[in-house]
């Protein structure tokens, strides 16, 4: 484990220097985790020219030597602020050979007030935004992370079909989530990825819907079911759409017939972007072959979200696919591909998978669950 730490410390130093900085201050609790192995909260990593420290408390102090011995720890007590220990860090020999004058802080975490802060307790230093550089490091996985993230896909895998075989005609759209989320955690994962998403009907023209106690599944004619396990600090998110017992029964039969329609062209939209993905492809290519797809079928003004995105140590990951993202596709990526088609009145359709980018091309990681299930 540790090992693997200190190598993306070196990658983190590296993307430093060569933005010419004199240290850097990663405040995001995953990014902090990622570089030292640290899984508390409340704790900053200085990056400096010399050296790496976390900066933390009497809480963690324990729990920092048994999961990242090999970083330095400054402990704050009683009195102390972080803001305390940073000025203690930045002056520290082992970890900058000189006086740093330019320190990059994480844009995207880091509140303005805690800018303000900083900037009055070391006011010879810049402070220089810099956004996702440890994200982007994030997104090409190493093979024991591709392994996590299949470990987790496999469990949600496995707890969805648990549900599915469990679901009775009293079930609301809460028991169900209820229900999902026990069983992720009894066939061995450690949390969801996110709220998972349960919705009948019409209610599934809502992409990000939250479940609700209306309405019975026995009355419903659909579902459409979003979801993920987390295990070992890495997620799945997958997403079904399917017909219940009366949607498909005969007194449904037009119904059953619309649903099979735009079904199709989600499933179409999905297989021909994964087909497309390999490295060095625009991830906005990806996105348009999709969204020409649910376009040319007459579908172009219900598909409003982005095709995909990275997953790993969080469900919504650097990378992934839309209009606007003009970055590479590269090998060790996973992402999502999730095209849907949202009728309101109606009901919405979105099948998601998880996929790997290879050398030559890509693999789906939730293969196991058949688009149909």
């Amino acid at each position: 484990m540790g090992k693997r730490e200190a190598s993306r410390r070196d990658q983190a130093l590296a993307v430093m220097n060569e933005a010419g900085l004199d240290g850097y201050l990663i405040e995001n609790p995953v990014n902090v985790s990622y570089l030292t192995g640290f899984r508390g909260d409340d704790s900053l990593l200085w990056i400096g020219d010399a050296g790496f420290c976390l900066l933390s408390d009497t809480r963690f102090e324990e729990q920092i030597k048994e999961e990242c011995p090999d970083v330095a720890a400054l402990i704050r007590h009683s009195g102390q602020t972080t803001r305390d220990l940073l000025k203690i860090a930045v002056s520290d020999v082992r970890f900058s050979s000189s006086r740093p004058r330019r320190i990059g802080f994480e844009s995207a975490t880091t509140t303005v007030a805690y800018l303000d802060s900083l900037r009055k307790n070391l006011p010879d230093v810049e402070f220089v935004g810099r956004f996702q550089d440890v994200e982007r490091l994030r997104s090409i996985k190493d093979e024991d992370e591709i392994v996590a993230i299949q470990n987790a896909i496999d469990v949600s895998t496995d707890a969805y079909r648990d549900v599915r075989g469990w679901i009775g005609a009293d079930a609301n759209e809460v028991d169900i989530r209820d229900e999902l989320e026990y069983r992720m955690r009894k066939r061995g994962g450690d949390d969801v990825s996110f709220p998972s998403i349960i919705a009948f009907d019409e209610r599934a023209a809502l992409p990000h819907a939250i479940p609700t106690r209306g309405g019975r599944y026995g009355d419903a004619k659909m579902v459409l079911i979003d979801w993920g396990a987390k295990k070992d600090d890495y997620v799945g998110d997958l997403t079904r759409s399917f017909l219940t017992e009366r949607g498909l029964s005969d007194l449904q039969t037009a119904y059953r017939k619309k649903f099979q329609e735009v079904f199709k062209i989600v499933l179409e939209a999905h297989d021909k972007a994964i087909a497309a993905i390999k490295p060095g492809v625009p991830c906005c290519d990806i996105d348009k072959i999709a969204r020409d797809t649910i376009r040319d079928a007459g579908y172009g003004d219900y598909f409003g979200h982005g095709l995909g995105h990275g997953i790993g140590r969080v469900v919504h990951d650097f990378g992934g696919f839309s209009p606007s993202a003009s970055s590479l596709i590269m090998k060790n990526m996973i992402v999502t591909v999730e095209p849907g088609i949202y009728l309101p009145g109606w009901g919405g359709i979105r099948i998601e998978d998880d996929v790997l980018v290879t050398e030559t091309g890509s693999k789906v990681l939730s293969k196991r669950l058949s688009v149909d299930e």
